[in-house]
C-alpha cells in the first residue's frame, strides 16, 4: 500500500486526477487548487461545467477555510461536523479560497471528510490536505463503479479492499442561514 500512496501523491502532485475508494463510491480526485487538474477531470467524467466538484479535506480544519459559516449556530456546525468522517457532504457559501474555476458560477461549495483509510492517509499528506473531487463515474452513467473508458484514461485506478465502499453516494445537505436543507 505504501507503493500506491507514493505513486498516489506524485500523480496529485503533477496535476494528474486518480481514481481512488472512498467510503461511498470510487472517486476521481485531483489537487484542488490546479485548474489543469480539475479541467482533466471535466474531461474525463464528459462533465458539463456547471456541475461544480466538491472538496475533501482531512479534517473540519482544513476545510473551514473555504466555507463561511458566520450566520450558523455553533451547535448546528458541531452537529453536522460531528457526521465526519462519513459520507455527508455539506453544501455551505463559499469563501474567496475557493478557486474559481473549482465551483464555476456557484456561492456554495461542498465538502467532506471522508472515512476512507487509505484516502485520509492520501490527503494527510497532500498540498493543505485537500483534494478537489467527484464520483468517479462518465456523466449520466452508474457510480457504482467506474467504466472501462474511464479507468484506462487516468494514470492510477486504485481498486477498493471488499466491502471498504457501501456503494451508496454521501448524503448532501445544504446550509443557509442557519436552516439545514437534505439534498439527497
Amino acid at each position: 500500500m505504501k507503493i500506491l500512496s507514493k505513486k498516489a501523491f506524485n500523480l496529485i502532485l503533477n496535476n494528474e486526477p486518480i481514481i481512488v475508494p472512498t467510503d461511498t463510491v470510487y472517486g476521481l480526485v485531483c489537487r484542488y487548487d490546479s485548474k489543469s487538474a480539475v479541467s482533466k477531470i471535466y474531461k474525463l467524467k464528459k462533465r458539463e461545467r456547471k456541475k461544480p466538484l466538491i472538496l475533501l479535506g482531512y479534517s473540519w480544519n482544513v476545510l473551514k477555510k473555504f466555507v463561511t459559516v458566520e450566520s450558523l449556530h455553533a451547535r448546528t456546525l458541531r452537529q453536522l461536523i460531528k457526521q465526519w468522517p462519513g459520507p455527508l457532504t455539506i453544501i455551505f457559501p463559499a469563501s474567496k479560497a475557493v478557486p474559481s474555476f473549482l465551483n464555476k458560477g456557484y456561492k456554495t461549495v461542498g465538502i467532506r471528510v471522508p472515512g476512507n483509510k487509505f484516502l485520509l492517509k492520501l490527503l494527510s499528506q497532500c498540498p493543505e490536505k485537500v483534494l478537489a473531487s467527484t464520483s468517479a463515474n462518465i456523466s449520466g452513467k452508474s457510480d457504482k463503479k467506474p467504466q472501462k473508458e474511464l479507468i484506462k484514461n487516468v494514470k492510477l485506478f486504485i481498486k477498493a479492499k471488499k466491502k471498504e465502499m457501501s456503494l451508496k453516494p454521501s448524503k448532501i445537505v445544504e446550509v443557509r442561514k442557519d436552516k439545514i436543507k437534505i439534498l439527497r
